[in-house]
């Protein structure tokens, strides 16, 4: 008799979890979707939505690759390897000049002040305070004319100094602390939480809020794809967007809870990044906070001025959609 209690309960908890899942997830199989994504904690909404089932959802199977960066997430579209990649937005602004036919299709992280998700640090005993004390000086990056070494470049030109005149060397961004330390570089802006465990070292410290001089808000990273995937795939992507946005909401409010999840796809010690800011994962595209990532491109003639609009798929979901 117990065990047909217990079955009895289990046959109708999962016809009630069967009754309030959207039609599409049950009526049809689940979409197979290929998405490529670096070690940042703009990463954690996707991982949540595959632990906590917000994918399936919504009809779509999710599987995730780790990238070494933005970069070669983009090379993984191009090249018809995954459907969907999460990289800088200078990244994309910059494929997106050279002719790459990708857009937009989802929010992956923004920049605010109340979560300091970059910072640039220089070796702790360095005379620094100003732009103008870094005239001359090397910046570390792991690619030159990337968002980093970009927002590096502002907050020199912002803050007195002049960026022209810096040379930069490359270096992946775990060996940055490194090399500042050595005096390889004299300066670097780098995410969380990887400025926060060299700072935790003692060696090295936050010289100013980088990004910052780009814009107080703005989005640095989004989710991309090839635009006739996008289009084709108009529902698909829609159901995605509409994943993210859930686990935006639940991952921008669960710190604790998430951060787990993260610290296993980055392979780093939850103990070192307890502390660490986290990322801000707003749950729609906006044409506002696309803009300043664009103005600054072509501040430092990266690319000619384009309208933001352009740049989102017809696809993707709209502010405010339920």
């Amino acid at each position: 008799m117990m065990r047909r209690s217990r079955w009895l309960r289990v046959s109708a908890s999962t016809a009630l979890a069967a009754a309030v899942l959207p039609r599409y997830a049950r009526a049809q199989e689940l979409t197979n979707i290929q998405i490529m994504l670096a070690e940042g904690d703009d990463a954690t909404p996707a991982l949540y939505a595959i632990k906590a089932g917000l994918f399936k959802k919504y009809g779509l199977d999710v599987q995730v690759q780790r990238a070494a960066s933005g970069a070669a997430a983009l090379a993984a579209i191009a090249g018809g390897a995954i459907q969907i990649g999460g990289t800088s937005m200078l990244s994309f602004l910059l494929a997106h000049a050279k002719g790459v036919p990708i857009s937009i299709v989802a929010p992956l992280a923004v920049y605010a002040p109340e979560s300091l998700y970059a910072a640039l640090i220089v070796k702790k005993d360095a005379p620094y305070k100003t732009g103008r004390d870094l005239n001359g000086k090397t910046i570390g990056s792991p690619a030159l004319h990337d968002l980093n070494w970009i927002a590096t470049a502002a907050w020199v030109d912002q803050n007195g100094g002049d960026s022209s005149t810096m040379k930069t060397v490359e270096l992946p961004s775990s060996a940055i602390a490194v090399a500042i330390d050595e005096g390889r570089i004299d300066c670097s802006t780098v995410t969380t939480p990887r400025y926060v465990q060299a700072v935790n070292t003692g060696k090295v410290r936050i010289l100013g809020k980088s990004y910052e001089a780009i814009a107080k808000n703005f989005m640095f990273a989004a989710y991309v794809a090839q635009n006739d995937w996008a289009l084709k795939n108009a529902d698909t992507v829609a159901r995605f967007g509409r994943a993210i946005r859930d686990a935006d909401r639940y991952s921008n409010t669960h710190h604790a809870e998430t951060l787990p999840i993260y610290a296993d796809f980055a392979k780093i010690d939850i103990k070192e990044i307890a502390d660490a800011p986290r990322a801000i994962s707003p749950p729609y595209v906006e044409v506002k906070a696309v803009q300043p990532i664009i103005d600054v491109a072509v501040r430092y003639k990266l690319l000619e001025r384009i309208d933001p609009q352009s740049l989102i798929s017809p696809s993707c979901l709209k502010p405010g959609a339920a």
